[in-house]
């Protein structure tokens, strides 16, 4: 109930402070455009300008007092609400033990010997002759590809 009023309050005195800093007289034209304070305002040519700035500087304080206001009540609403002051969270201290039930694994794998495991005979020779060939046919095709450029002619 009272965050609801201090919430209706701020929001009054900010709109409040809006509409009376836009009336307010200005050092230029644009604040007579808003209504700012001129010889025709009703409470003459200066009278507007000191009740304006009162009316605008009582709206400051109440806007500040309710926005701190504000910020208590729900910084106290916030810390009764934590985790840490729970009772629920101080009352259960026992910790569960788990240790039946992690499962046993059986180990049914047999073990491999090394001398079961094939061996593969590789010829670097061969594999070193594959990749030179192919170097060299790739060489081959580059320099064909570039004897067959037709020339560009000179103008």
């Amino acid at each position: 109930m009272t965050t609801t009023i201090l919430i209706i309050v701020n929001v009054f005195a900010a709109l409040a402070i809006i509409v009376l800093a836009l009336m307010q007289q200005s050092k230029g034209d644009m604040g007579s455009a808003f209504g700012g304070g001129g010889s025709q305002s009703m409470f003459g040519s200066r009278g507007s300008a000191n009740f304006l700035s009162r009316t605008t500087s009582i709206m400051c304080a109440v806007f500040f007092i309710s926005s701190l206001s504000l910020a208590y009540v729900y910084a106290k609403r916030a810390e009764s609400n934590s985790v840490v002051g729970s009772s629920v969270l101080q009352q259960s201290t026992e910790v569960p033990s788990i240790e039946s039930e992690i499962p046993t694994i059986e180990s049914d794998i047999p073990s491999i010997d090394s001398s079961e495991v094939p061996s593969i005979d590789v010829d670097t020779a061969e594999t070193v002759e594959s990749v030179e060939n192919a170097a060299a046919e790739i060489e081959q095709s580059i320099e064909s590809a570039i004897n067959d450029v037709p020339a560009v002619p000179e103008q």
